[in-house]
């Protein structure tokens, strides 16, 4: 691309020509997770690159949807989970508000966690000796902190260390040492547990939105059929924006065979799997991540699992299979297995993510090259970007030619009529052949100057 021409002394011209490379593509396994947590913000996308790190920001109890979703991910070699926690419409936190020596509010106290948990946290405040500081000692029966020599001047150590609690200083009108709180040993109250429901999962998709290197979506331990169409509309609206993504979903603790393939034929789409048995989400979601994008999980083992809730005969399996389920299965000599990797529409999730990765490179590419394609030149070095990045998938195998070599891995045009030529419109007919499809799968993307 042409970026300047300057004429130095007469006869010597400098043309300044400027490579358009395209940006590396973010890597993927990066799994967002939807559901209730001891702690964090609710409905504000968070990303942790460890169990350690997750547990620190929203807690470790296994009484929370996340916890065991999340530490499965993790089990399993996923790169990175995207947390949003969801409390439920009319939740609230425990607190608790300290007066000072004259009687007038000083500090709140208020739980980290959402809910009732908060009321079983016990605080006792203490004189110092020296009488112009306190003590203060918090605990939740399990954990306990000691903070020594608190005023109203130190009360953001609290912050800054505390697991349990938030401070707040409510700026009293007493005169130091006065505003400090006076002794008391009392609970935090009022913690309300939040009735989950749809909107509550409505709006975390929606914030889920904003973040385009998502891959996979998982409403942690949710059997609810209505939620399951939730995350798979989504999947399938993201998809239509370039950032394709696919959800997960988990079956209800001790369904029956017959219930559980009843499921897919209202939720038939390449964009959703559905994991059978109960309580494997977590880790099946980990190992996909793990994969690269053209590697099939079918026979693959995950970790972390001691044990399975229920084992299909195969007879059973073949059932699932037949309905769009994605069963698991311990086989002795490789652990727990993923039987096949199939969506509910029965289609290979490793094609369905070989076509994903082949239309977010293509928009990666074109959106470079938004206002240098009114010409002919900028179409062509357009189209060979996109070859240059499909033949370096081909190369991966990821997509392949027919077997009798007769039809190529990739088919590619670039082409601009003359009706959208007036409107700014340049258009990407991409058609990939994944490996283990059995035909080309098609896509059109339209570049806008």
């Amino acid at each position: 691309m042409v970026c300047g021409m300057t004429r130095i002394v007469p006869g010597v011209e400098i043309q300044v020509i400027k490579e358009i490379v395209p940006q590396q593509l973010n890597p993927s396994g990066v799994v967002a997770m939807i559901g209730t947590t001891e702690k964090g913000e609710p409905l504000v996308p968070t990303p942790v690159s460890s169990y350690a790190e997750f547990a620190d920001k929203f807690g470790a109890s296994d009484k929370f949807s996340v916890t065991k979703d999340v530490r499965q991910a993790f089990q399993n070699g996923v790169f990175q989970v995207f947390v949003v926690p969801i409390a439920g419409r009319n939740g609230t936190k425990a607190s608790l508000l300290l007066k000072d020596r004259k009687g007038r509010d000083t500090l709140l106290l208020t739980s980290k966690s959402m809910g009732e948990d908060g009321n079983v946290i016990s605080v006792k405040v203490e004189d110092e000796p020296e009488g112009d500081a306190v003590k203060i000692m918090i605990s939740d029966g399990a954990n306990i902190e000691i903070y020594d020599r608190i005023d109203m001047e130190t009360v953001e150590t609290i912050n800054r260390k505390s697991a349990l609690v938030t401070a707040q200083d409510l700026k009293s009108s007493s005169k130091a040492p006065n505003n400090n709180p006076a002794p008391v040993e009392a609970s935090l109250a009022g913690g309300v547990t939040g009735v989950i429901s749809k909107e509550d999962y409505e709006a975390a998709l929606e914030k889920l939105e904003g973040e385009p290197d998502i891959d996979l979506v998982v409403a942690c331990d949710v059997t609810d059929p209505e939620i399951h169409a939730l995350v798979e509309a989504h999947c399938m609206k993201m998809s239509l924006e370039a950032r394709n993504r696919i959800g997960l979903g988990t079956v209800a603790s001790g369904e029956s065979v017959r219930d559980i393939c009843a499921r897919t034929k209202t939720l038939a789409s390449d964009r959703f799997v559905l994991v059978a048995p109960y309580g494997c989400t977590g880790a099946v979601a980990g190992l996909i991540s793990k994969l690269n994008y053209y590697e099939s999980p079918t026979f693959k083992p995950v970790s972390g699992l001691p044990k399975l809730e229920a084992n299909y005969t195969p007879s059973e399996q073949m059932e699932m299979l037949k309905a769009g389920v994605l069963p698991l299965e311990a086989q002795r000599g490789r652990g727990i297995v993923v039987v096949k990797g199939i969506s509910t529409s029965k289609e290979q999730i490793s094609v369905t993510r070989v076509a994903d990765h082949a239309v977010r490179g293509v928009k990666n590419i074109s959106d470079l090259f938004i206002g240098t394609l009114n010409n002919e030149n900028g179409r062509m070095a357009l189209k060979g970007n996109i070859t240059a990045f499909l033949t370096q998938m081909e190369r991966e195998n990821a997509i392949v030619p027919s077997t009798d070599g007769k039809e190529p891995a990739f088919l590619l045009d670039v082409y601009s009529s003359e009706m959208d030529f007036a409107q700014g419109i340049v258009r990407v007919n991409l058609a990939v052949r994944p490996v283990r499809a059995i035909d080309f799968i098609y896509a059109t993307i339209k570049v806008e100057a």
